[in-house]
């Protein structure tokens, strides 16, 4: 594996290596244990909507919706 250097491409010591990939995996546990919040925030309806479920339909019908996209995207 390799870097630059002062403009330079040297090739990178196995202590660099490693701790490169420990960053890479804290990382990525990170973005994977906090996924489910961007997939939720995706699902969800826009606020107007929502409330206008709750006026047409009532709470249960709004809460119904609400927990299939939260069982739909668990949290990890």
């Amino acid at each position: 594996m390799q870097k630059i250097k002062n403009g330079v491409t040297v090739d990178m010591t196995e202590a660099e290596i490693s701790a490169r990939n420990v960053d890479m995996a804290a990382l990525e546990a990170e973005s994977a244990a906090t996924m489910y919040i961007h997939m939720r925030q995706a699902a969800y309806p826009a606020i107007e909507e929502q409330l206008d479920k709750i006026f047409h339909e009532g709470v249960d019908a709004w809460k119904a919706d609400i927990q299939a996209i939260k069982d739909a995207n668990p949290k990890p």
